[in-house]
């Protein structure tokens, strides 16, 4: 499969280059690079796409061009809209240890490893992090801080060209969020990491909140304050790092972090994440006055 997203990746940098500007092939593109180089190729697509955006945007192809809707369908699929998208699970799957490979040290082993019996999942991450180094890692994260900053910046010129019809992007920001989270409890890194040199001094900064999922807005904090619902989350965070340092042994670390990972749930993953057996679940449900959850074709769930 890997040789697979190279020829994708490959093609469409060729379309892009010499053939045509088209949203659609951004999308595979993206895919291919969150597989192929991680972080650093994910931001290079977020940074290409808002330059051919703000550049071709009356003449950029699509798969439709009207509604904006359909214009933007490639790039709303790569979120998702009522579930996860194609680029989500490939995200969660790339490592958050620099040098490894893709699906090697993921996010997705990280979330495992919060659960009651995953203590040598969770001491086979911070020992790939310690072989990696303090400096490798915070580099790993500065390039994350990248990442997002590019799909903030993409995010932006969206929704100034589309307002309420920008694509979705709460799935695709918040786990680059938890990433971020992650490689910091891994590092023990205490601080935001900054782009690097290049980015705005904006980019720098907490980006701004989503609004409904949809576009984005950016938030003024006051130091000291809790201005948003991630300000909260990070806090907890830095609490969950301090014990991890100061009590290694105590289960409190993991229970903040188990915290935070389930409030940037929806309702429909927590749910499944707390009553597995969907028997139960629907009954649970259904005594409650709502609707059983059902699976379409692909496994995403739907009410």
């Amino acid at each position: 499969m890997a040789q697979e997203w190279h020829e994708v990746s490959d093609l469409g940098k060729q379309i892009l280059v010499s053939a045509s500007k088209d949203i659609e092939v951004l999308a595979w593109l993206a895919e291919a690079q969150i597989r192929i180089n991680g972080y650093a190729g994910l931001r290079d697509v977020f940074q290409a796409s808002t330059f051919l955006l703000e550049r071709y945007w009356d003449d950029i192809h699509s798969i439709s061009n009207n509604p904006v809707e359909d214009k933007l369908a490639p790039l709303s699929g790569l979120n998702g809209v009522s579930g996860e998208g194609t680029l989500i699970q490939a995200l969660r799957l790339a490592p958050l240890v620099p040098g490894a490979g893709f699906a090697q040290h993921t996010l997705w082993d990280y979330q495992l490893a919060q659960r009651i019996g995953e203590e040598e999942r969770l001491e086979a991450l911070h020992h790939a992090a310690a072989e990696a180094g303090a400096e490798a890692m915070a580099a790993h994260l500065a390039l994350v801080s990248e990442c997002r900053a590019a799909f903030d910046a993409l995010g932006e010129t969206l929704g100034a060209r589309c307002g309420e019809f920008a694509p979705p992007s709460a799935n695709t920001r918040n786990l680059l969020l938890e990433a971020a989270a992650a490689i910091r409890m891994l590092a023990g890194l205490d601080e935001e990491i900054s782009p690097s040199p290049g980015s705005t001094a904006e980019d720098a900064l907490p980006a701004g909140e989503l609004d409904g999922g949809r576009g984005f807005q950016q938030s003024k904090s006051h130091a000291g304050a809790i201005a948003s619902r991630e300000d909260a989350f990070r806090i907890l965070l830095s609490v969950a790092r301090y014990f991890r340092r100061t009590e290694p042994h105590s289960p409190l670390s993991m229970a903040l972090e188990t915290l935070v990972r389930r409030g940037r749930m929806d309702f429909s993953e927590l749910l499944i994440e707390l009553l597995p057996e969907t028997q139960i679940r629907d009954a649970v449900l259904t005594a409650a006055g709502i609707r059983p959850m059902t699976a379409d074709k692909e496994g995403a769930v739907r009410n």
